[in-house]
């Protein structure tokens, strides 16, 4: 068997709470280095076939994305994207920023949990570190790569800090390497404080300062920010209270400069009023009068869940 005892009860974990069945497979070389392209999913029919291509690690590349798995079937924020640019080009780079952006923060629970069952191993960190190495550029003083090293280093430094052992040797290598990204990429852990995040509440507020460290800094280095608050809509967590409260009381619904994916006219989205995150997306008709906006804000926020079929996580 290529996939050990524990990633089979993973599995078995996965498959117990998954509408339909996950199968895992595994094919492949072994590089040596461990990269986010080393998974590729399948849908047949009410099959989702989880296939690990390289063989450096399977059972770490399979335990991360079943726990991604195990997260999102358990409520913890997931990030989507219901917006897009004039640009098709533009909206795919904004979608791939906006994914880079959520998994550091979800990767703070994942990497926790693989540390806890011994799969950060020594060789697991080489052969992490040398994925990073072979991912970024060494800087030149240009800006070309400067935001995808930053999010890269952001993971690195969560990576590194699940770790039970020693990891200067390769830390010292991306402050060699990458020292401006580096530093930066610490500056956010330290605000991030990762200790906290152990469920759906925290972790979204880890996506919160991810989304706001990465636009603050783009802005220092004289980068296009992302507006990820606006454009990525991310699961709201609330409280069975604010569920009860009149939409009113708990989102703004703002018309943003982006175009509904689904509907293609003009969106608008639902941010909350405490942290201003795109929590949904609203079609509204292109005929809408101030009376359609009054009727969305006297409702209660479950009951505008339910008539968009929104997904949320209760706070416990």
């Amino acid at each position: 068997m290529i996939f050990s005892e524990d990633t089979q009860r993973l599995l078995a974990q996965a498959n117990a709470i998954y509408p339909g069945s996950i199968i895992l497979r595994a094919s492949g070389d072994n590089t040596g280095i461990i990269n986010n392209e080393q998974v590729q999913t399948e849908m047949l029919g009410s099959r989702m076939v989880l296939e690990v291509t390289d063989m450096t690690a399977p059972d770490y590349i399979a335990t991360h994305e079943l726990l991604h798995m195990v997260l999102s079937l358990n409520g913890f924020p997931q990030v989507f994207f219901q917006l897009e640019t004039e640009d098709e080009a533009l909206t795919e780079q904004m979608i791939v920023m906006g994914t880079y952006l959520y998994q550091p923060a979800a990767n703070i629970i994942v990497y926790r949990e693989q540390a806890k069952h011994g799969l950060l191993t020594e060789e697991v960190v080489a052969a992490y570190a040398k994925g990073v190495l072979a991912q970024l550029t060494k800087e030149d003083g240009t800006r070309a790569e400067s935001a995808l090293r930053f999010l890269t280093l952001l993971d690195a430094k969560i990576f590194m800090a699940s770790v039970d052992m020693e990891t200067t040797k390769y830390t010292d290598s991306f402050n060699d390497m990458y020292p401006e990204a580096w530093e930066a990429a610490e500056a956010l852990f330290m605000e991030m404080n990762v200790a906290q995040v152990q469920d759906p509440a925290t972790m979204h507020h880890a996506i919160m300062d991810v989304f706001a460290g990465f636009d603050r800094q783009m802005n220092a280095w004289g980068l296009p920010e992302l507006n990820a608050k606006e454009f990525c809509t991310v699961t709201p967590v609330l409280s069975e209270r604010q569920m009860r409260l009149k939409v009113s009381q708990v989102f703004e619904i703002k018309h943003v400069p982006y175009v509904n994916r689904t509907t293609k006219s003009a969106a608008f989205v639902g941010l909350g009023k405490k942290d201003k995150q795109n929590s949904f997306v609203l079609a509204v008709p292109v005929d809408a009068t101030p009376e359609f906006f009054k009727g969305m804000y006297d409702l209660t926020v479950q009951e505008l869940f339910d008539q968009l079929q929104q997904p949320f996580t209760l706070r416990a």
